[in-house]
């Protein structure tokens, strides 16, 4: 029988998070040079321990070359908006894109820009960061560049221990702290202290949790649930994502078609 509870993190999570300034715990290092990569534009093949790369090659082994560094997702996004269609696109080293009719976001390696200019919304986002900082292949480029990973061990269920026969998923759970990044600051989309669930049956990511306290009386913990998987030629896609906060759902994208391919030129993603 699992001891482990995904409750046990959330009654904890406060104190998790302070742990990552506080605590002189042994990081397995996810070491870098200058630029995003430690092996230049693509994850090479000491970038990532052994069990993250493994869950990478379950999903196809993207993000590794220039035949495979560029992925784009299209399909439908809901939330307080309403429904819309929308494509994502992220390319190794690190470029995003989020597009939807007539608006698109983009993230340049430095800075997130949105073609309405301004700030972004709180509704943009919660956009940027489940559905590209916590991208799958996104997650990935980030483990691989330089920060600090810790595995906090396996045989999570994600029930909470509510059911007496639970039979499943069981998630291995790490927790990544990102190095500092010029032209982003504390906090923001890609700069987040987060938790990282992998589903120990598939290897593929499950969930992202991230813990918000700024400005606010109490902390949100925002999850990012990576579900129904679906595969193109040697390639694995998530079909859905789903953003809870403090557990209301917020937001949800349904995938309806996917591809992996060559790196385009950055500015055909980059400029929104």
């Amino acid at each position: 029988m699992r001891p482990n509870s995904i409750a046990a993190i959330e009654k904890g999570l406060r104190a998790l998070v302070l742990a990552f300034a506080l605590a002189s715990w042994s990081a397995v290092p996810a070491a870098a040079q200058d630029g995003w990569l430690k092996s230049g534009s693509f994850i090479g093949p000491h970038d990532l321990t052994m069990d993250l790369a493994d869950s990478l090659t379950k999903m196809g082994g993207r993000m590794t070359a220039a035949s495979n560094a560029n992925v784009t997702v299209a399909g439908t996004v809901t939330d307080s908006s309403g429904p819309r269609a929308v494509t994502i696109t992220v390319q190794s080293p690190g470029y995003l894109r989020y597009a939807e009719h007539g608006r698109a976001i983009t993230f340049d390696g430095k800075h997130f820009t949105a073609s309405s200019g301004g700030q972004l919304s709180t509704d943009d986002l919660r956009l940027v960061e489940s559905l590209l900082a916590y991208f799958p292949d996104t997650v990935f480029l980030q483990l691989a560049r330089q920060g600090s990973i810790r595995r906090v061990g396996n045989g999570f269920r994600a029930d909470n221990g509510k059911a007496a026969d639970y039979q499943g998923p069981w998630w291995t759970i790490y927790m990544f702290t990102p190095s500092a990044w010029e032209g982003l600051a504390p906090g923001q989309p890609l700069q987040q202290k987060i938790f990282i669930a992998i589903d120990e049956q598939t290897s593929l990511l499950s969930e992202v949790r991230a813990v918000d306290n700024s400005g606010r009386p109490d902390q949100m913990v925002m999850q990012t649930k990576v579900g129904k998987w679906f595969q193109q030629g040697t390639q694995w896609f998530p079909g859905t994502i789903t953003r809870l906060e403090n557990g209301h759902q917020v937001l949800q994208f349904q995938a309806s078609q996917a591809s992996a391919g060559t790196q385009v030129a950055p500015s055909s993603i980059t400029i929104p």
